[in-house]
């Protein structure tokens, strides 16, 4: 019985697993049909290849992280605020405490703008575009908001809630939920890629015989997917073609490749430095400068957005020289991709950084440095910068919007008249310029550093996610009707499986640039005196170590002892064992690979062999006038021989090969039996 009722379970187990799995499947794939713009992304695969389709993944990617980011912010920052600051006018028992009792008095409180005051139209577009004035007083700018813990009493319910401390976990966990989503979609991604390196010895076979979808019922589709099969053969053929010009190059060849590269580096740094020392400067130069043109309305708005007019301009123009200079150095099309976003990628996230340096020399300025004004002098501050959090935030708003309105005018006032100018007119220039070709590092760069500047301005100007939202929106579709009417196919098309992968670590890489300052301004700069959540604190961190400390006892010793470096040593330890774990499971799984692939080969030949064989032998029997059939008869009277062994399936078992055989035959093969000897052994 024990038996049986073994067999039972292990078949309802059995059972359960399958309904799982198929479960599973059906769920995704009810998702992937409801999936945002799948069918945008399929005709644009279609018509262009996957190496774009991979970009517009990337967007819809990143579109969805700021939808979460926003979420994340507005329920757990933005609409307690709004709460309960309503709550305080209504019936409800509520008192809201500050946390810091060193408070900055009524007369030295940051107020940038003062709403009894007259202000001309034009000074509020500088401020809507600016996020200076009334807009500080917003739910955008991290200046708004107050660092008290508020407490609610309603028949015997009681509701505790600390807006420093939510803020500042609310960033950590957005973080932490772009790491882990970024680092899972980065692994799978580089699991295509390695898949798809492994196969090239197959791929035109996996191609050809194996890439139909012959669920495919109508016209449309099968054309995308006919076009998108196309686009990749293109790629893997242009692949061979670069690997066999790169094997025949001459020394002489590369001697000067290698010297034209060099030369083609030392251009792309000297245009790195120069773009960093005028980005250094600009900001300096509008810190200082701030209020000095506030009777001119564009001289007003260009010195508020020098800083931004100098990164976007510096970003604009060094991806094109980039591109340009690239084509000497004659690289591959994959590689051209990663070689030019890494430049690229490193003037645009180095130019953020250095705000950070410009802010950093501003609020850590000497006594001597410290000013005053008429109006409040008796409070005292670093100048140019009173609420440094805020005008960070600031930065990130007035960079995100350039960025908008710099993407939107080339795509309306450059590539649509380029189209135009191409299509209409027949002169040499027109032909020469040619039809806009979708460049995908540019377009990548592009939404790599307004997401960068997302994650940075979601900590300064909380409600910034959601303008990336929208703006990301707004890119896809304006992208995609670019690409529909103005640009042309790429001449050298890219593979998907590879540059998608690559986006994803760049990503990773303006992920670093992005959290690497955030860290510091919690953990080691001095927040504003007179602004923000954490006004009066010695840092951003010391909300933490306030909650902590209001907790029970135990609680607190756990809580510090995860906090210390011994636990940092023993998660450190326990993650170097579990990379060892890893790295000598990659080995053992790879020499595995090593020893299945030669088998498979030595398989492919044995078959290889056999079939030959099969075909001399009997070739040679019709010859001789005896042709078997498939019943194991022979004609002509003939009579079918038996085995000498058990086969297996296999058609020479039952002999041994001659391997001292001396015929030196074309048809006969060192190491094998000859047919002579075959003859007189087992006949299939």
């Amino acid at each position: 019985m024990s038996q049986q009722e073994g067999k039972t379970k292990s078949g309802t187990s059995s059972t359960n697993n399958v309904k799982w799995k198929r479960f599973k499947e059906d769920s995704a794939d009810m998702l992937r049909h409801v999936q945002l713009w799948r069918t945008s992304i399929h005709e644009v695969e279609g018509r262009f290849g996957n190496g774009i389709r991979s970009y517009f993944a990337f967007l819809r990617w990143l579109f969805i992280l700021n939808i979460y980011i926003f979420l994340l912010m507005f329920v757990f920052v933005c609409v307690p605020t709004v709460a309960f600051e309503s709550l305080v006018h209504s019936g409800v028992n509520i008192s809201s405490n500050s946390l810091n009792g060193n408070n900055v008095s009524a007369e030295c409180a940051y107020n940038p703008y003062d709403p009894n005051a007259v202000n001309s139209f034009s000074q509020y577009v500088i401020w809507f575009f600016t996020g200076q004035g009334f807009m500080e007083k917003t739910l955008l700018f991290y200046g708004y908001y107050s660092n008290s813990a508020t407490t609610i009493f309603s028949d015997g319910f009681l509701f505790y809630y600390d807006i420093p401390l939510a803020y500042l976990m609310v960033a950590f966990f957005y973080f932490l939920l772009t790491l882990v989503l970024l680092v899972r979609r980065a692994g799978a991604g580089l699991k295509e890629s390695l898949l798809s390196n492994e196969d090239r010895f197959y791929t035109y076979c996996n191609k050809v015989f194996c890439g139909w979808d012959f669920c495919i019922t109508d016209d449309h589709s099968a054309e995308l997917k006919h076009s998108s099969l196309k686009y990749e053969l293109q790629t893997d053929l242009e692949e061979e073609r670069i690997r066999l010009r790169q094997s025949s190059r001459t020394s002489k060849e590369k001697w000067i490749l290698y010297t034209k590269r060099f030369f083609i580096n030392l251009v792309v740094v000297g245009i790195l430095v120069a773009s960093l020392v005028a980005i250094f400067y600009a900001a300096q130069y509008a810190l200082g400068n701030g209020d000095t043109f506030n009777n001119n309305f564009m001289l007003d708005l260009i010195v508020t957005y020098l800083t931004s007019i100098v990164i976007t301009v510096a970003n604009f123009i060094a991806p094109l020289i980039f591109g340009f200079l690239i084509i000497y150095e004659d690289y591959s099309p994959a590689f051209t991709i990663k070689f030019t976003l890494i430049r690229t990628v490193f003037l645009r996230l180095a130019s953020v950084v250095f705000l950070y340096v410009v802010v950093y020399l501003q609020i850590n300025c000497s006594k001597y440095d410290i000013v005053s004004t008429e109006i409040r002098p008796n409070c005292t501050f670093c100048e140019g910068v009173e609420c440094w959090e805020t005008y960070l935030g600031q930065e990130m708003y007035k960079l995100t919007i350039m960025d908008f309105f710099i993407v939107l005018a080339v795509t309306l006032f450059v590539e649509f008249p380029r189209k135009l100018i191409v299509e209409n007119c027949s002169c040499g220039l027109a032909k020469w310029w040619g039809q806009q070709e979708f460049s995908i590092p540019e377009n990548v760069l592009d939404i790599v550093y307004a997401q960068t500047i997302g994650w940075i301005g979601a900590f300064y100007a909380p409600l910034l996610p959601v303008i990336v939202v929208v703006k990301f929106f707004i890119f896809f579709y304006l992208k995609k009707l670019s690409l529909t009417y103005n640009c042309r196919p790429a001449t050298r098309p890219y593979r998907a499986s590879r540059s998608g992968t690559f986006f994803y670590i760049i990503l990773l890489v303006g992920f670093v640039v992005a959290a690497f300052p955030v860290v510091v301004s919690v953990a080691i700069l001095e927040p504003s005196k007179d602004c923000g959540p954490f006004r009066g604190w010695t840092t951003m961190f010391y909300a933490i170590t306030a909650s902590i400390q209001t907790q029970p006892g135990w609680l607190q010793s756990i809580l510090w002892f995860v906090g210390s470096p011994g636990f940092a040593i023993i998660i450190g330890v326990l993650l170097c064992l579990a990379l060892y774990y890893f790295v000598a499971l990659r080995t053992a799984h790879k020499k595995m690979i090593s020893l299945l692939r030669d088998q498979l080969t030595l398989e492919g030949k044995d078959k290889q062999f056999l079939l030959s064989r099969v075909t001399k032998l009997t070739k040679e029997l019709q010859d001789a006038g005896i042709e078997p059939n498939l019943n194991g008869k022979l004609k002509n009277g003939g009579v079918r021989r038996r085995k000498s062994g058990h086969s297996n399936g296999r058609l020479n078992e039952g002999y041994e090969p001659n391997m001292s055989s001396n015929v030196d035959g074309p048809d006969n093969i060192p190491g094998q039996p000859d047919v002579d000897e075959l003859r007189d052994r087992d006949i299939p």
